[in-house]
């Protein structure tokens, strides 16, 4: 039942995203289902990670509208990825504390840079780095472009997912290098045969075979 209502909340975000008329929900759904069937992940594991970000958000927004506009979200097999600006460090402290109240969380990873720099032309600036660095990988036959997430924030790239191998995170990463404005790299990429990620897809096998 917890897998059908994320399923729910994730088509209607979708539709939501499209303008919320009915051909909408069904191209961005149709759109989102395509682009699941080639991540890496399962299709459980990524309906589980748009909830647990949807969640994450609305914890965001009932807080502070500040920390939902300056945090980012990523989730991949329940480890979550904070990213953005914010002024203070007690505002990226809350931004963790609400994160972990979120059910299905195994890992936190916050990026949230506490400064006071950056403007609209910064903002400019990362939007463009991270839809130029999308396209790059997108159209790179070396790279499985829909396993990574990226984040940029006041030119710093940050890479998150689920790798094939180091060579091809080396190969995003010279991508990323070869951007102007861009300042720092960070890749928090988990390799698809991480040990670590084998056990935890074993131990969910048998929990599906188990009932």
């Amino acid at each position: 039942m917890r897998m059908v209502f994320l399923l729910f909340l994730v088509v209607v975000q979708a539709g939501w995203l499209a303008g919320c008329t009915p051909i909408g929900v069904a191209v961005s759904a149709g759109a989102m289902a395509g682009s699941v069937a080639l991540e890496e992940r399962s299709m459980e594991d990524s309906l589980r990670d748009r909830g647990i970000a949807l969640e994450i958000n609305e914890l965001l927004a009932k807080e502070s509208g500040r920390l939902f506009a300056n945090v980012s979200v990523d989730v991949v097999e329940g480890r979550v990825l904070l990213t953005g600006a914010v002024a203070r460090e007690e505002d990226r402290l809350e931004a963790l504390k609400l994160t972990w109240k979120v059910d299905d969380v195994e890992e936190v990873i916050n990026e949230i840079q506490v400064t006071k720099d950056g403007d609209i032309t910064e903002l400019s600036r990362d939007t463009l780095t991270k839809t130029r660095l999308a396209s790059e990988i997108t159209f790179d036959r070396d790279v499985k472009a829909v396993n990574y997430e990226i984040s940029v924030v006041n030119g710093t790239v940050y890479l998150f997912g689920i790798a094939e191998n180091q060579m091809e995170v080396d190969q995003v990463i010279a991508h990323a290098r070869d951007l102007p404005y861009v300042r720092h790299i960070v890749s928090h990429m988990r390799m698809k045969d991480d040990p670590a990620r084998l056990d935890r897809l074993k131990a969910q096998n048998d929990d599906s075979s188990e009932s």
